[in-house]
């Protein structure tokens, strides 16, 4: 095993960029999982991209070959539904910018999604990534915004790895967008901030001694730090090895892909 997963109990494993890109596996990594498991070590599967149910994140594993459990993985949407649920007093309606993923944890958290498009009477405005986003979706979140909305973001990356090697605009280039048109700061839940490193915690619970894989410094790899957790990077999605070797702060160990931590 390699030296950096010594003595650890659970694994917090980012997926794009990391497991796979688009809908290909990267070379080794499931083979790299399946090792890493069989060692006793929990995985907890973590992504900040809110676009999928956790229905379907986990069809897509088993289809690159890793049965998962749907409690062991984590997405953004889901920690945004777990944080609307138990908001005091709580949010009755929301307008949402997103796929599958984020309308069903805000659904799964009692608020009724409104599909009208003149509504901007909605109390929370939630965004995650979306690739249908479109003016008039960003001019219906601005009028609901301007009326006291909340804004509450699944997560704020950039941008995220795409099959093809190249960076896509990720969530965080249409919070900002809505930020501006709205005129608000939202609150982002992914990673690195706490609500989804917390929800990581307890879902390893238990274990203490965990480790975060990821490709991002500034989700991954912080959330981590903040944590006390061991950090390793990888180099297979948005981070190159020589912006890695720049990073003010150095995680414990930076490998080429998943497969390096396996024999």
């Amino acid at each position: 095993m390699h030296r950096s997963l010594s003595d650890i109990e659970g694994i917090v494993c980012d997926l794009d960029g990391v497991v796979y890109r688009g809908e290909s596996a990267l070379p080794g990594a499931i083979e790299a999982i399946a090792y890493i498991q069989a060692q006793g070590i929990k995985v907890l599967f973590c992504t900040n991209n809110s676009r999928a149910t956790i229905a379907q994140y986990a069809d897509k594993l088993a289809r690159l070959g890793i049965d998962v459990p749907a409690e062991l993985i984590l997405t953004s949407a889901v920690v945004l539904g777990e944080v609307l649920r138990d908001r005091s007093p709580r949010p009755e309606s929301a307008f949402v910018i997103g796929g599958d993923g984020v309308r069903e944890a805000v659904e799964r958290a009692g608020l009724t999604v409104s599909d009208d498009d003149f509504d901007d009477d909605v109390d929370v405005v939630a965004v995650g990534w979306d690739p249908s986003f479109t003016y008039d979706h960003l001019k219906r979140a601005a009028f609901a915004l301007h009326r006291g909305a909340a804004l509450i973001a699944t997560n704020d990356d950039a941008t995220f790895p795409a099959e093809e090697g190249r960076l896509l605009p990720g969530a965080g280039a249409i919070v900002a967008a809505v930020e501006v048109g709205g005129g608000v700061k939202a609150e982002v839940l992914g990673k690195p901030h706490r609500p989804m490193m917390d929800a990581a915690a307890a879902r390893l619970a238990p274990a203490t001694r965990i480790a975060v894989i990821g490709d991002r410094a500034e989700t991954d790899l912080a959330g981590g730090y903040a944590m006390g957790w061991r950090t390793i990077l990888v180099l297979s999605g948005v981070t190159s090895a020589q912006q890695a070797q720049t990073l003010q702060q150095q995680p414990d160990a930076i490998v080429e892909t998943l497969a390096k931590l396996a024999p």
